[in-house]
């Protein structure tokens, strides 16, 4: 009788080595990883029944191989309500960091140009109303340009006469303005315009808000589809394949290697 013994072996190995160039988050250049070595031993053996071994598991780790892939909608709406989530949900820390620092820099900016304007525009009026003897309560704030342009109300009206321009006449004693020194009146149009131009550009810095936001989330949603993309080129399997011809001793081997 013929008796053959045939061995199973399958040996498995999670390896998995990443070199960052740059940073944490960086560039990955990834390493294959043998994942299993099936291995079929034949020898010859002469008996009257023929028997079969149960397989054996010489060595197996058990390590986590396999990155999973970021969801983008996940990274969009992230850096869309705090600027560098998204980054960071990526690994990419310094890139996280730079648009939070920016988000951080741009609110405190926000909040020191409207601080500013509102003391230059409060201080400008407190000094009209002690030098003009302006009123500014529940005024339009056209009523401020003028009252730095013409050193009194009468000098305002007959311009606005001369052109033609009578629906912008003040004719009520509550707009009554007279600047005590021109000096005093070209101060205070300093004061002003100083004021509305910080106030205006606390409407530029919420812009630059916006836009900082929406730049990270699509940032992230780049950068998404890039370590996706990554991990795609880096799954490929190759297979080599291991013959020995013996006739007392035949070995047959099936080597799997992959890369995560």
């Amino acid at each position: 009788m013929k008796t053959i013994s045939t061995i199973f072996i399958v040996t498995l190995f999670g390896l998995i080595n990443y070199a960052n160039a740059a940073e944490p988050g960086g560039q990955q250049y990834l390493e294959p990883t043998l994942l299993a070595k099936v291995r079929f031993e034949f020898t010859g053996d002469y008996q009257r029944h023929t028997s079969l071994k149960q397989p054996e598991v010489f060595e197996a780790i058990t390590e986590n191989s396999s990155k999973p892939y970021k969801d983008r909608s996940t990274a969009f709406f992230r850096s869309l309500l705090i600027p560098g989530a998204g980054e960071y949900y990526l690994g990419k820390h310094t890139l996280a960091k730079a648009f939070f620092f920016t988000e951080i820099s741009l609110w405190f900016s926000y909040f020191a140009f409207r601080e500013y304007g509102k003391w230059q525009r409060n201080d400008a009026l407190a000094f009209a109303a002690t030098h003009s003897g302006a009123k500014f309560k529940g005024k339009p704030s056209q009523f401020f340009i003028d009252i730095g342009n013409y050193p009194d109300v009468y000098q305002y009206n007959d311009a606005k006469q001369r052109m033609f321009q009578f629906e912008k006449v003040y004719s009520d004693e509550d707009y009554f303005w007279s600047w005590d020194l021109d000096a005093n009146r070209r101060q205070f149009d300093k004061m002003r315009i100083s004021g509305d131009q910080a106030l205006n550009k606390s409407v530029f810095v919420l812009g630059g808000i916006f836009a900082n936001h929406l730049l990270s989330a699509i940032h992230s949603v780049w950068q998404t589809h890039r370590y996706n993309q990554k991990l795609e080129q880096a799954t490929g399997a190759e297979i080599g394949f291991h013959i020995r011809n013996d006739f007392f001793n035949p070995e047959f081997s099936i080597t799997l290697a992959k890369r995560f």
